[in-house]
């Protein structure tokens, strides 16, 4: 948003830059984003699908792309400016698939018994064992975890996006200093950040999406990490269900999630 306001202002001007990484890729394809990345683009001379060969005295823009998952929804927008054909795709075997190493568990159970189950699970890992990653589903729960937490005297830290970005980064930087091992969070600490330290994820809210849960899996057995890590998901409504038995049967054929190479759409309505 602060770009496209340069750009709008022509503070900034963008017919010399030479790279435009687009990283969380399929983020930047959700509705909030995607039209102020359309605006953005605009202004840049992209070097893919340039007619001829760039002049000696002529910058033209080198776009990189980078994703853990990739929506068709990025071609389409990309297409706008550029020649999708003519970019280089690097991937790995293990793109839109769960990491072998982690172990992944899933504890179906009642809402009300969601609570004692987390108390227990803090319980049963110490400090010592490495970070803890808890992740609900919004700002609300957050806070309203971070007060019981503080009841329980667990030593914490809170991390969700109604906060401020310097609140975040000092927030975050405590977190990864190992002042705090407990760090209760939305899906703003499941991409993007480095949490090497972090041994358990507890997903106390199920993701919507098979690509939030594969982002918030990421978060565990990383490079650097002194140990593979685990996830533990707590399944508490039928809608649940149909995503865990996906991740189950992708998980058992050593296959890629399905859909994660569709257009984002919103989730289905709860209880539909």
């Amino acid at each position: 948003g602060a770009l496209r306001e340069a750009l709008r202002r022509r503070f900034l001007a963008l017919e010399r830059l030479r790279w435009m990484v687009l990283d969380e890729a399929d983020t930047l394809m959700d509705e909030s984003f995607a039209e102020p990345l359309e605006e953005i683009l605009a202004h840049a001379p992209l070097a893919a699908g340039a007619s001829g060969p760039a002049g000696p005295e002529e910058a033209r823009t080198q776009v990189v792309v980078v994703g853990a998952t990739f929506p068709t929804g990025l071609s389409q927008t990309l297409e706008k400016f550029t020649d999708v054909a003519q970019f280089l795709t690097l991937g790995t075997r293990s793109l839109h698939r769960l990491p072998p190493h982690v172990q992944q568990k899933f504890v179906r159970l009642k809402g009300r018994d969601k609570l004692p189950e987390l108390l227990q699970l803090l319980k049963d890992h110490p400090a010592s064992s490495g970070a803890v990653l808890i992740f609900c589903n919004s700002a609300s729960t957050v806070n309203w975890m971070g007060y019981i937490l503080d009841d329980h005297k667990i030593k914490h830290l809170r991390l969700q996006g109604q906060m401020s970005a310097a609140a975040r980064a000092g927030i975050f930087a405590s977190f990864q200093k190992g002042d705090v091992s407990v760090l209760v969070c939305t899906d703003l600490a499941s991409r993007g950040l480095d949490t090497s330290s972090v041994q358990l994820v507890v997903n106390y809210d199920f993701p919507d999406t098979l690509q939030d849960y594969l982002h918030r899996v990421g978060r565990v057995g990383r490079v650097g990490s002194k140990a593979p890590g685990a996830v533990v998901s707590f399944v508490t409504h039928r809608w649940d269900v149909d995503l865990v038995r996906k991740i189950e049967t992708a998980a058992r054929k050593r296959t890629g999630l399905p859909g994660l190479d569709s257009s984002i759409n919103k989730p289905p309505p709860k209880g539909g």
